[in-house]
């Protein structure tokens, strides 16, 4: 981050993750109460919880890293960054969408009323209303999409780091051999890592 230490940002970074992504745990609880969930809301809910886990690891782990871990970490986010990007454009055009249509009913019902209207300042209203909201709207979600970015690439400059230093040099053949005495969930969790770690290497190092 250029004034503090490389750990720290990350350690920013993560914490403001897991906060932001506390909110795929307390929307799968919308099932308690009732509340119909659709398939959007399902992939975002579930994909926020896999990436929670994800970062409440490596923030344990930030005083003793693992490149691992942290080349996990960097993959998730770039991956969260695209799905961010589009769960934000959909939600977000729903969203005008149910505007518009709500509008569009006040406006009926409106047209049988007898008394006078006067169109011009209601249209100006709605208009100036309908443009502030949008551009607040745009604002707050360039806004956000941009923090991630930066926190990206904190992310990345930590795992070049770690891939450079002779100290978190990978042993392939040890990994391997721990494999071979893990249960099914474990292997698949640390093939996922390893995926990742070759990804991270082919981008960073």
């Amino acid at each position: 981050m250029g004034f503090v230490p490389l750990y720290i940002g990350v350690e920013i970074a993560l914490g403001i993750s897991i906060i932001n992504k506390c909110s795929g745990a307390y929307g799968i609880l919308a099932l308690f109460t009732g509340h119909p969930l659709d398939s959007m809301q399902w992939v975002l809910y579930i994909w926020s919880i896999f990436t929670l886990i994800i970062c409440v690891q490596g923030l344990y782990q930030i005083h003793k890293p693992n490149v691992l871990t942290f080349s996990h970490i960097f993959i998730t986010f770039i991956i969260d960054t695209l799905f961010t990007s589009f769960f934000t454009l959909w939600f977000t055009a729903q969203w005008y969408n149910l505007e518009g249509n709500s509008n569009n009913v006040e406006d009926t019902k409106s047209s049988y009323s007898d008394a006078p209207v006067d169109y011009s300042s209601k249209i100006a209203h709605q208009g100036a209303s309908e443009g502030f909201e949008y551009g607040v709207t745009m604002f707050i979600t360039i806004l956000s999409l941009a923090g991630k970015l930066y926190f990206t690439f904190i992310i990345a400059s930590f795992v070049q780091e770690l891939l450079l230093h002779p100290r978190y040099m990978l042993d392939q053949d040890d990994v391997e051999q721990d494999l071979k005495h893990q249960s099914f969930w474990k292997r698949w969790w640390i093939k996922s890592q390893k995926s990742c770690y070759k990804m991270s290497k082919s981008l960073l190092a």
